[in-house]
């Protein structure tokens, strides 16, 4: 019999995804994962949610959060698992929360300056309620008219390089991990091709972020191939990581990258939590 299959990445309408948390839950038990982690960016909103419905489904919900963290070489994304929901927890979030609405004030700012006349209600309302970002944006944008799609709105506008974009003020490596270990979680790198650099400078910044309490790296991610996989994972060995993986699925909102699935259409065993689970600190959890 096949071990059981999870996804430890997946995002809802609390952030950039397309379905509610309910309605994620309910796609992931109907798809037959045994386990699901909600990861939406610098928020935690639709756990509570996500957590009634998996109750009705009897599907694992396993605490989850990405975290948008600065780094010298730029910035990588902190998955976070396993947390509690702490009073300093939710204290950091909102700081997180904060600093995304200044950033979003001075985007749209930015935009009328150039002319793209849009309010903060008008983005506001693209968000149903959750967090608000550049998807956002560009959706209130394409609803305008101004733009045709919202990829010509990121390509024209919002990507980094282009007349709106303004950069949100972010939490440092240490910092990052340090909120998320303090809650009882475990910190893992995602999606660790993306920070584009080689495998030595890869390996070096992972002993560096291990060294400040990193728990586990994504080594199963839509975007990797059997060879990045089979790197990761002596990677997350040599240093004494837990090996994880999830999709990032988000719906509508990037299609082609199915629930419950990584690279080249792998399934995620559920030793993969087995792993992560075996990563949560003890005794002071601030301690590396």
């Amino acid at each position: 019999m096949p071990e059981p299959s999870i996804d430890l990445h997946a995002h809802t309408t609390a952030s950039d995804g397309s379905l509610r948390p309910a309605e994620l839950v309910r796609q992931a038990a109907a798809d037959g994962l045994s386990a699901l982690a909600v990861t939406d960016h610098d928020t935690a909103e639709g756990l509570e949610e996500a957590r009634d419905e998996a109750r009705r489904t009897g599907i694992e919900l396993v605490n989850g959060i990405e975290i948008s963290v600065h780094w010298e070489a730029g910035t990588f994304h902190l998955l976070g698992y396993l947390f509690e929901e702490t009073p300093a927890l939710r204290a950091g979030l909102q700081e997180l929360q904060g600093l995304r609405r200044e950033r979003n004030a001075r985007m749209i700012a930015k935009l009328n300056e150039l002319g793209y006349r849009l309010t903060e209600e008008e983005v506001a309302a693209e968000g149903g309620g959750g967090q608000i970002g550049r998807l956002h944006i560009a959706r209130a944008l394409l609803r305008r008219g101004a733009v045709s799609t919202v990829e010509e709105a990121f390509g024209r506008l919002l990507r980094r390089g282009r007349p709106a974009f303004v950069m949100v003020d972010r939490l440092g490596a240490a910092e990052a991990i340090r909120m998320i270990r303090s809650a009882g979680g475990v910190a893992v790198v995602a999606h660790p091709f993306q920070l584009r650099l080689g495998e030595d400078a890869l390996d070096g910044a992972v002993a560096e972020w291990t060294a400040l309490g990193l728990g586990g790296i994504e080594v199963q991610h839509s975007s990797h191939d059997a060879g990045q996989v089979a790197f990761l994972s002596a990677l997350a060995g040599r240093h004494n990581l837990a090996a994880t993986g999830g999709s990032d699925f988000h719906g509508e909102n990037k299609p082609g990258i199915p629930l419950g699935r990584a690279g080249e259409g792998a399934r995620i065993p559920l030793s993969r939590l087995e792993d992560l689970r075996a990563k949560r600190p003890r005794g002071n959890p601030e301690a590396p």
